[in-house]
């Protein structure tokens, strides 16, 4: 399936769920590759409807001609929820709503959205930073473990791991929108204007983990991770790790 043609697919999903739904639709809209443009015979279709609070309307995804089709169908309060309540994935969600292609329904309803996001106060990207950062070591860990495990194969998918996650939270600290899934969106935060020290250098070495000693690349690894630590340190975010369990609030 071409470009048109995917396009057409769903302007015709779109049809279907206003027919259905009626003005319980306010917005609906494609995302991902085919939004961009840069979708090939084998991607998929990714579609993104926001109705009011009171519908019935799901998600849904299903086979199409030999594609897959995923339907994100969004109540407002949990929009409004993803664009105030700031997580990992929040960048990526951002992505999603305020990049998509609209299909259909009040163009309004982004301006909206976006009047709430910029009301955001700063210390909640830093909170987010502050407690997502250390369960971000993992992916490192995982890394480090290879040679102890002799799983030198694996260790692709924990450096995928390592820049990902990092990736997400540098984009939380600046307030900025990934578009691209998987590792796509390292060349996204490449531009954006805070970053820490020597972190597109480090991050496109790591991308060359195949051609690099294991050792190698989990000491630069290390040195992408600490640098991130280092950078949000400087900018007054204390991370919350804990030496004693007497200190967590169940």
């Amino acid at each position: 399936m071409n470009h048109e043609e995917r396009v057409q697919t769903a302007n015709e999903l779109t049809e279907m769920m206003v027919k259905k739904y009626g003005d319980d639709v306010l917005l609906g809209g494609i995302f991902g590759s085919t939004a961009r443009g840069t979708d090939t015979e084998y991607s998929d279709l990714e579609m993104l409807f926001i109705v009011r609070d009171n519908s019935k309307a799901k998600s849904f995804n299903f086979a199409y001609k030999g594609m897959p089709v995923t339907a994100v169908v969004q109540k407002v309060s949990e929009v409004e929820k993803d664009i105030a309540e700031i997580e990992l994935e929040w960048s990526l969600k951002m992505g999603r709503l305020f990049n998509m292609k609209v299909t259909c329904g009040d163009h309004d309803i982004l301006k909206r959205f976006r009047r709430l996001l910029d009301s955001v106060p700063q210390d909640r990207f830093y909170e987010c930073i502050a407690k997502e950062t250390p369960l971000c070591y993992e992916g490192l860990g995982r890394l480090k473990a290879v040679p102890l495990r002799g799983s030198t194969h694996e260790a692709r998918l924990f450096v995928a791991e390592v820049l990902m996650e990092f990736t997400l939270l540098t984009a939380i600290f600046n307030r900025e929108f990934i578009n691209h899934d998987y590792l796509g969106g390292l060349n996204e935060a490449f531009k954006f204007k805070s970053l820490p020290t020597d972190f597109q250098k480090n991050a496109k070495k790591l991308l060359n983990w195949a051609n690099t000693d294991i050792d190698e690349v989990i000491s630069l690894a290390e040195e992408f991770v600490h640098n991130f630590v280092v950078f949000v340190n400087k900018n007054g975010i204390k991370l919350k790790e804990y030496d004693s369990l007497e200190k967590i609030q169940l």
